[in-house]
């Protein structure tokens, strides 16, 4: 299960950054 977690971390996270970067930038 942690191994999922990890896994479900990575594809949440990247979408999360676009999102606080572009929100930055405005």
């Amino acid at each position: 299960e942690v191994k999922q977690g990890e896994e479900f971390e990575k594809k949440i996270a990247p979408p999360t950054l676009l999102l606080y970067v572009d929100a930055g930038k405005e």
